[in-house]
């Protein structure tokens, strides 16, 4: 099963909410985390649930204009909270059902001011000492384990990453490495990999082919990152192409020209065998139709990402700033576009 955790910035944008169901549609992930989704209110913390097709959630509501956490899944997975979600974590237990181990996930938050980390640490260890269950904890700490997990700006102190060095050490939790772009967050000045995955002994013995993979840069100065949880090789599915209709394409003008275009083709034969032909035919012309209009648009959108993620590994010249801004706005503007097409 996949996990996708990201600290969004603010969920209520309407691109950046469209640049997370891309990420579900892409991913299909069993479990969301998310990260400062900045919403106030259950009513709309609920809309969002729905908007994103999952059955279940449990959230923690922003405060003012900052924070709110939030965790997603539907009925195939059976998700139980442990005790009242706070701030800076959700805390759940996870049953996949009979033959599969129940192991605990937390998604957490680190305190974003450096003077209050320790509190962040501290509270880390308490969690660790409420259960034995295989633990994964995943989300934004808000501080590194070591020097190189930060390209440019201002050295980070030792203290400080030896504070949370000693709470993983005390928590029993190791680090599970990652693919992709060494670095989860950046600004105009510095880059640095605030968000990560740890997992008890146990979690990781008991999944030992998990993987981490950090995604491209979308909506948010954080990037998205994927968590493939699998006691077995996790071998690539091959996708087999078939065709979908989404209720969705009804909102797109075209797609009634292509539907009346090709239902008004002249065919001869028996009425079963025209209503048959007449829907394959329909199917067809209904595919290459959306291919050309949204697939490309998503390949666009794809190779932006990858481009920012290129931009993510290297120290900031003042012509990589530039098209930096530049890339963003194009998928702010694309993102814009596709939730109007939606809308």
């Amino acid at each position: 099963m996949d996990v996708l955790f990201w600290n969004c910035r603010g969920i209520c944008n309407p691109s950046t909410w469209r640049a997370l169901k891309i990420l579900i549609s892409q991913h299909q992930p069993k479990l969301v985390f998310l990260i400062e989704t900045k919403i106030r209110d259950e009513a709309e913390f609920d809309r969002l649930r729905r908007n994103l097709g999952f059955a279940h959630a449990e959230g923690v509501m922003s405060v003012g204009q900052a924070r709110g956490l939030g965790l997603f899944w539907n009925d195939d997975l059976r998700v139980s909270v442990r005790q009242p979600s706070t701030a800076w974590f959700i805390d759940v237990v996870v049953d996949e059902g009979v033959g599969f181990v129940r192991w605990r996930f937390t998604g957490f938050y680190g305190n974003p001011n450096a003077a209050d980390l320790q509190e962040s640490w501290d509270l880390l260890k308490a969690l660790s000492d409420e259960d034995s269950l295989p633990w994964v904890v995943l989300g934004d700490f808000n501080e590194i384990l070591l020097a190189l997990e930060k390209l440019d700006g201002r050295p980070r102190s030792e203290n400080q990453m030896r504070g949370f060095r000693d709470a993983l050490g005390y928590a029993e939790l190791a680090d599970l490495g990652f693919y992709g772009c060494p670095y989860t967050w950046s600004d105009s000045e510095t880059k640095v990999r605030l968000d990560r995955v740890v997992a008890t002994i146990a979690w990781s013995d008991a999944f030992a082919h998990s993987r981490v993979q950090h995604l491209p840069p979308s909506k948010s100065d954080h990037i998205p990152i994927l968590l493939s949880i699998s006691s077995v090789p996790i071998r690539r599915k091959k996708r087999y192409h078939r065709f979908k209709f989404e209720s969705l394409w009804l909102h797109h003008e075209g797609c009634h020209e292509i539907v009346h275009q090709q239902w008004g083709r002249p065919i001869s034969g028996q009425p079963m065998f025209l209503v048959s032909k007449k829907i394959e035919r329909t199917s067809i012309a209904l595919d290459l139709w959306q291919r050309s209009v949204f697939k490309n648009r998503h390949k666009v959108i794809m190779d932006i990402r990858v481009r920012l993620e290129a931009i993510l590994l290297v120290s900031l010249t003042p012509a990589l700033l530039i098209e930096r801004g530049e890339l963003m706005e194009q998928l702010e503007r694309l993102l814009s576009e596709e939730e109007l097409y939606w809308s």
